[in-house]
């Protein structure tokens, strides 16, 4: 019997460092985490007490496989014989190799969402196209093409941007028009939350020949060169239509400075379904997350951590969800 893999969200190596709960090395199991831990822990303060935290529990990095075109396989692996202080600075010398803005759509997912102004997604098209530049200036051609290309689409883009200002961000507006006037998606629960969802959705749907998964993300129309859209990717669009539609979204994905943790919680999940188990102090994230290994089969088990005071508690991976 191979022993399960439990990934812990970020928010368990902080419980861990304020002293609520016990977390060390376990022969019975395996303490899992990925690169979504190291987008976040970048971003910290002090990146090496939560690293020492992983160090000390044994915790093993769990990546991605991808194939010779760096396109995701649909696979993952651990990457065992390495520290995660080593994982971290190999993580740390990837991405200082190439000059790449990951914020650049924030405006973007920040508006669909129902926050932001129109100042930053207005720069869109002119951000990309600098981004699009920057990131060929190395290749051995001359760029003039790549030049007249970008300066072809800005209108298109620029186009686009200015039918999203029209029609404004009103997010109850946009999930009226998704057939939820009254806010029932946020209220759903019970088994087959997707499927209940699906049903309110639905019957704007109606001669699109538009399915649940292409709707969810799971199987959009556009595969950008993959013949089957990879599970993973499907996770993480499936967090940003749930963000949309407003089934267990936080506040946080309206706001352009916390819009990169929403991204991480979706990315947390969608490495959490290679997973025995996934651990989390967030009741939306775990909810969410049982909502959606349901209803793509995924034997993962989402497993609410409850903070108590004065109390440290010992997470087990037969404890059941909220």
């Amino acid at each position: 019997m191979s022993t399960p893999l439990v990934y812990i969200d970020q928010n368990i190596i902080g419980l861990k460092l304020q002293g609520h709960i016990n977390l060390s090395k376990r022969d019975d199991l395996k303490w899992v985490y990925s690169k979504e831990h190291f987008a976040e822990i970048k971003r910290a303060d002090d990146p090496e007490k939560y690293l020492d935290v992983l160090n000390k529990i044994g915790a093993i990095m769990l990546d991605l496989i991808l194939d010779e075109n760096w396109k995701i396989t649909g696979e993952a692996r651990l990457i065992e014989g390495l520290t995660p202080f080593e994982n971290y600075q190999n993580y740390i010398d990837a991405i200082g190799d190439v000059e790449f803005d990951e914020t650049i759509f924030d405006p973007f997912q920040v508006w669909v969402n129902g926050g932001g102004d129109e100042g930053p997604l207005k720069e869109l098209s002119d951000n990309f196209a600098n981004q699009v530049l920057q990131l060929t200036s190395y290749l051995p051609y001359h760029t003039t093409e790549m030049t007249n290309k970008i300066s072809a689409i800005k209108p298109e883009f620029d186009s686009m941007v200015d039918d999203l200002i029209s029609n404004g961000n009103d997010i109850k507006k946009t999930r009226a028009a998704f057939g939820d006037e009254k806010g029932s998606i946020g209220c759903v629960s019970g088994e087959h939350q997707v499927a209940q969802i699906w049903d309110i959705i639905s019957p704007t749907m109606a001669g699109s020949g538009i399915s649940c998964d292409q709707f969810f993300g799971f199987d959009p129309i556009n595969k950008q060169g993959y013949e089957l859209w990879p599970l993973y990717l499907g996770i993480v669009g499936c967090n940003a239509v749930m963000d949309i539609l407003g089934f267990q979204a936080e506040k946080k994905c309206r706001k352009i400075s916390k819009i990169h943790n929403v991204r991480s919680d979706a990315g947390h999940i969608g490495m959490g379904a290679y997973c025995s188990a996934i651990l989390s102090e967030d009741k939306r994230l775990v909810k969410r997350a049982k909502a959606i290994y349901e209803y793509k089969n995924i034997g993962t088990s989402p497993i609410l951590i409850e903070k108590k005071a004065n109390k440290s508690i010992q997470p087990t991976t037969n404890a059941s969800a909220d």
